[in-house]
């Protein structure tokens, strides 16, 4: 047996042990960086929120006196300066009365980004951070602040990264570690299979595997053995006997001619040298059948099978063949026919024999009739071809006369 490509194979063993490997691995990795990365999102999260309501108070306070002296240009530089450093994606000042001091924003348009991010800020602010200015225990103006998402996407897109290196670095150990562990076990099994192999191949049943090393597998290779030795011993007798059963099975039991099966045997066979000599197949049904079973029962109407078996078999020569195949219809190949005359001179024949009162075993005296259609071989005929012609010419027949059945 050839294992050069048992690693490729995905019915091999070999190949099943290192993907269930690879799956193990990489599932462990996955959970592990599904639970890490879950929870290092959430504590993020919690920090981003922290960082920007801590933003928000600091900053405040920085633009109180920008607020209270309504210099805008300072506010604006406050603001931006701080935008600048990342801590906010945008800023809003407006004063008690509504009044904008100073706007600011990194150049983004939050309303136009990619549905990645869109959904992340959601997530992460799910609204902008309000926040009063206070003076002199009275407010005197608000500041609105939308948080930054870059630290949090950086953090997944690097994750991710991680990930994907780690899925390969996993994959190209548990390979490794797979092919190391799983040798013994895929050399074991591979010397037990080759040499069953080289012993159906070769009909050798008096080799024996040797003893392995791994338990399960040496228990097995001692099971083989003992059956080896029981093959061996019964081998002859197994032959004789299947010799008898392919006979029997090509027997009908109640008649004891051929079957159906021995009758699409014998012509195939015969279909397959048609070109070289023409042969006639009749088709031969039992009239009134159904009635003698009804009126005697069954036990006569197998008796009545019987003796036309018997009668239909006197016509037979060496290359022919007689066969029930079903019920009351019977098949005859016959081949030392060469023309319509003779096939008409044999129908004559059996029809003749068979409307001879029957004495059956039981005393009663039985008369019957048969209707025969026939077809010669065509060349390209196939068994189909030839047997649906031959029906179709004995019903023809018997539709002519009445259905006597």
């Amino acid at each position: 047996m050839d294992y050069s490509s048992s690693k490729k194979d995905k019915t091999s063993l070999i190949y099943r042990l290192r993907k269930v490997s690879v799956i193990n691995a990489t599932l462990i990795l996955l959970l592990c960086w599904i639970f890490l990365f879950s929870t290092s999102l959430l504590f993020i999260k919690r920090y981003e929120l922290r960082n920007l309501d801590l933003i928000s108070t600091i900053l405040s306070s920085s633009l109180t006196a920008s607020i209270v002296f309504e210099d805008t240009h300072d506010a604006a530089n406050k603001i931006a300066q701080s935008g600048a450093r990342g801590m906010f994606s945008s800023a809003v000042l407006k004063t008690e009365k509504n009044t904008l001091i100073a706007r600011w924003n990194n150049g983004t348009d939050n309303n136009h980004e990619n549905w990645f991010r869109h959904i992340l800020r959601n997530w992460v602010f799910s609204s902008p951070l309000e926040m009063d200015i206070i003076h002199s225990n009275k407010i005197i103006g608000h500041l609105t602040l939308t948080g930054s998402i870059s630290a949090v996407a950086d953090f997944i897109k690097y994750s991710i990264i991680i990930l994907l290196v780690g899925v390969t670095v996993v994959i190209s150990a548990s390979l490794i570690v797979s092919e190391l562990l799983h040798r013994s076990i895929v050399d074991s099994l591979r010397n037990i299979t080759q040499l069953i192999h080289n012993i159906i191949e070769h009909r050798d049943f008096s080799r024996q595997i040797p003893l392995i090393e791994i338990k399960e597998f040496n228990v097995l290779s001692g099971d083989i053995n003992k059956l080896l030795s029981e093959i061996h011993s019964l081998q002859s007798s197994l032959l004789s006997e299947n010799q008898l059963l392919a006979a029997k099975a090509l027997k009908d039991p109640l008649t004891g001619i051929f079957n159906r099966s021995a009758f699409v045997i014998h012509l195939q066979k015969l279909l397959d040298s048609a070109a070289d000599k023409p042969f006639v197949l009749l088709f031969i049904d039992s009239d009134r059948f159904k009635s003698i079973n009804d009126n005697w029962g069954h036990s006569v109407g197998d008796e009545v099978l019987k003796t036309i078996s018997q009668r239909l078999s006197q016509f037979e020569s060496d290359n022919d063949i007689v066969a029930r195949i079903g019920g009351d219809e019977f098949s005859m190949l016959m081949t030392r026919l060469t023309n319509d005359s003779q096939v008409q001179h044999l129908i004559a024949q059996i029809s003749l024999s068979i409307a001879t009162p029957m004495i059956l075993d039981s005393g009663i005296i039985i008369t019957t009739s048969v209707t025969i259609g026939y077809a010669w071989s065509h060349a390209l005929d196939t068994a189909k071809d030839i047997t649906e012609r031959a029906d179709a010419n004995m019903y023809k027949i018997k539709k002519a006369h009445g259905d006597q059945r």
